[in-house]
């Protein structure tokens, strides 16, 4: 790998990237955190690219960062802008799995920073196992604001423990439709960001049927 240049992008999942001018907890101190999920090498599959290198750094070593991109920017107030043009949901079904999370966390704790911000959000977040489920205490920290209405949270697992209560399985049309919003004549929004398996095989297929639609009111993170 030292001749080959890798790269990949990240959410930040801290600062909370703030819709307003106020400084709070932190966000300007010079520095952010994000979360990598490392996918080791076995017999079966070479293991991350980019990751498995982060996990070898030692403090004081550096990686070149450029940022920040993406096409997708929320405005507040349910107003989005994609691709250059705006748009406005009152509904937000977030289907994410794996360290695909992370820009759906950053969406929901911009639209909670804002007090008078009714955005509603229903997230689904697949996973192969509880260990696997990144940034759990703050998702259902965010579940709990607002009386728990606001935004709501559920966990899929393809591995479950024989302990667990939750949905079981692969994320499917049945779970999508059972958690998410449905298009509502335009009043809601489907985002996804997650392994291209997920997305391709099942979310976007369940979400067309539904009556979502690609690039109006369907978009990956």
């Amino acid at each position: 790998m030292s001749d080959k240049l890798v790269i990949r992008s990240y959410t930040p999942t801290r600062p909370l990237l703030s819709l307003s001018d106020k400084d709070n907890d932190g966000n300007e101190d010079g520095t952010f955190d994000i979360v990598v999920k490392t996918y080791f090498p076995t017999d079966a599959q070479p293991g991350g690219a980019l990751s498995n290198l982060l996990d070898c750094m030692k403090i004081g070593e550096e990686v070149e960062v450029r940022g920040p991109t993406g096409d997708i920017k929320y405005l507040g107030h349910g107003h989005f802008e994609i691709n250059g043009t705006e748009h406005v949901f009152e509904k937000v079904t977030l289907v994410l799995g794996g360290s695909g999370i992370t820009p759906g966390y950053q969406l929901i704790g911009r639209i909670l920073e804002l007090d008078d911000d009714k955005t509603q959000v229903h997230v689904i977040d697949a996973n192969k196992d509880e260990s696997a489920i990144l940034l759990r205490e703050d998702l259902d920290k965010f579940a709990k604001e607002r009386g728990g209405e606001q935004v709501k949270v559920t966990y899929v697992l393809s591995h479950p423990g024989d302990d667990w209560k939750g949905e079981k399985g692969h994320v499917n049309e049945e779970i999508i439709k059972k958690y998410g919003f449905g298009p509502e004549g335009g009043k809601s929004v489907a985002l996804l960001c997650g392994p291209p398996a997920m997305i391709q095989k099942a979310a976007l297929p369940a979400l067309s049927d539904w009556g979502y639609e690609e690039g109006k009111n369907m978009f990956g993170f």
